[in-house]
């Protein structure tokens, strides 16, 4: 009975070992090498995880930061210069009063008619007549009396009597080459036996076209050409009224400025360019088989923190040159 007790036990017992020692080898192999597999794996994956994240917030920085759209609503000018500041203005044909007619005519060779016209008093009345009529007085302008002067001398000396002279020139030309900058200018023109300088700016302002010069409110500036002359055999007196606006009256534009804002919007188109290159290289390339990708991603994404900052820079200056623009432009239309 005991004999056969302790047999049962050794019995049980070497089956248990048995089938440990058979079943060890199998489970912890199994166990172990998915273990490992499973820790390699894990980490392969977590390696490459983070590898792609950087990748990916490469990319969705770059996507995000690349404002290649940007350079197209860069605000624009307006103008790309100041409207046109040298108008001309002149008044219907010369106004031409005839000397009277008694006795015949006269000889060519006789003077002007005693009083005669002069500079300073055609401004003077000139300026009663504004005042009148509740303007500011024009300023005298020495290079437009000289302007003024000139035209008068050449329509006697070459016997013509119009806004354009015999070379094509008009009032805004003959400002021109003496050196007057201006926005605007206008011209009156008369020819006759003035016996005052208020009888000739009487004989303007009787006339539609040239009174409308004398109170234009546009003008600040005068000069005044008044010359003897016989002109068509008769003598008689030539008077010229130059009216001007100078530029110096509105707010300059700085025109270096529009040249910077040109040279930095080429220079943008050309960053952008090399920027498209950069990004399809990028998207076309394999973070995981591209050892510099990441590079790559850095020089993009530093390359679209220079180009933002270009377009804000360049933004900042399209708008103070277009307030420029748009103070000058207020300016010479008014």
């Amino acid at each position: 009975m005991k004999f056969r007790l302790l047999f049962t036990i050794f019995v049980v017992l070497l089956g248990g070992a048995l089938t440990y020692g058979e079943a060890l080898p199998e489970n912890f192999s199994s166990f172990y090498s998915k273990l490992f597999r499973g820790t390699v794996d894990q980490g392969q994956q977590e390696e490459i995880k983070v590898e792609e994240d950087q990748t990916q917030s490469g990319k969705n920085a770059g996507s995000k930061n690349l404002v290649h759209e940007e350079l197209t609503s860069l605000p624009r000018a307006p103008e790309t210069k100041p409207i046109e500041p040298k108008q001309e203005v002149s008044a219907p044909p010369g106004l031409k009063v005839s000397p009277p007619q008694a006795g015949g005519s006269e000889p060519a060779n006789t003077p002007p008619p005693v009083g005669g016209l002069t500079q300073a008093g055609i401004i003077l009345q000139t300026n009663f007549q504004r005042q009148e009529s509740g303007l500011g007085f024009l300023g005298e302008n020495g290079i437009l009396n000289s302007t003024a002067t000139a035209k008068a001398n050449d329509m006697c000396e070459k016997q013509y009597f119009a806004h354009i002279s015999q070379a094509g020139i008009g009032a805004g030309g003959l400002a021109d080459s003496f050196g007057y900058d201006y926005i605007s200018v206008g011209e009156n023109l008369a020819l006759g036996p003035f016996a005052s300088d208020a009888a000739v700016v009487e004989a303007w302002m009787g006339s539609p076209g040239h009174r409308a010069n004398i109170l234009n409110s546009k003008f600040t500036e005068i000069g005044v050409g008044a010359v003897g002359c016989v002109f068509e055999g008769r003598s008689t007196w030539l008077a010229v009224q130059h009216f001007g606006k100078p530029a110096s009256d509105c707010p300059k534009v700085d025109v270096s400025l529009g040249k910077t804002i040109e040279e930095e919007k080429a220079t943008l188109a050309e960053m952008k360019g090399r920027l498209l290159v950069m990004r399809a290289g990028i998207e076309a390339s394999n973070p995981e088989t591209d050892p510099d990708y990441n590079n790559k991603v850095g020089s993009y994404n530093s390359l679209v923190q220079e180009y933002n900052s270009l377009i804000g820079e360049t933004k900042t200056l399209i708008n103070q040159y277009n307030g420029q623009i748009a103070a000058f432009n207020a300016c010479a239309s008014s």
